[in-house]
């Protein structure tokens, strides 16, 4: 039985492919001479809404989905900005199931696909970013990365407990094609970038 299994092991080391020289690293693209209007083109495909406005009164200058005083229930995971209703009061993540508006901080947005790098900073943040009718994710303009990679390239996963990418509402379509927003998650989703 020992012979046997020595041989089978001899076969496939004998049978084993050639080592290969790792391929040269990739040069990343460049960043495309417009990467707001790229970043913004990608955002609007996914659903969602790309907003520029500058760092000092940065919330009054937001077009909002919805009257903002009008809103109960906002949750914030942004510092300065206040969070109300169920939004301010969480315990459980059951609280949030009337949630009208979540508003969290991003580390970085991808210009290839609007996409942005969240990592949230308590586990009620994660749901209420699911469970909230409107997201809005703000983002520092000078955090554009064109790619990706790049973006991998400047997340600590060792670091990190969880985290995702956020791209637009929520989506969901059936067989007949027929492409529904807001069905598992936020109607809509803007993406505000921050400028000095």
């Amino acid at each position: 039985m020992s012979d046997a299994r020595e041989t089978i092991l001899a076969r496939l080391e004998m049978a084993r492919p050639p080592t290969a020289a790792p391929p040269p690293p990739m040069t990343p693209p460049p960043t495309p001479p417009d990467p707001i209007a790229v970043l913004r083109a990608r955002v609007e495909e996914a659903g969602g809404l790309l907003q520029s406005v500058s760092r000092i009164g940065w919330a009054d200058q937001v077009a909002w989905p919805e009257d903002r005083s009008a809103m109960e229930h906002v949750y914030s995971g942004v510092s300065g900005f206040e969070g109300r209703g169920v939004g301010r009061t969480v315990t459980t993540d059951r609280d949030m199931d009337c949630l009208d508006l979540c508003v969290l901080r991003a580390e970085l947005a991808v210009v290839e696909n609007g996409a942005v790098w969240h990592v949230p900073s308590t586990p009620h943040e994660r749901s209420a970013a699911l469970l909230a009718q409107h997201l809005v994710v703000i983002v520092d303009a000078t955090k554009l990365v064109p790619t990706l990679h790049q973006a991998y390239e400047r997340i600590d996963l060792a670091q990190t407990t969880f985290g995702w990418f956020l791209c637009g509402p929520s989506k969901t379509a059936d067989i007949e094609q027929a492409l529904v927003l807001g069905a598992h998650g936020p109607r809509t989703m803007s993406l505000v970038l921050i400028h000095a």
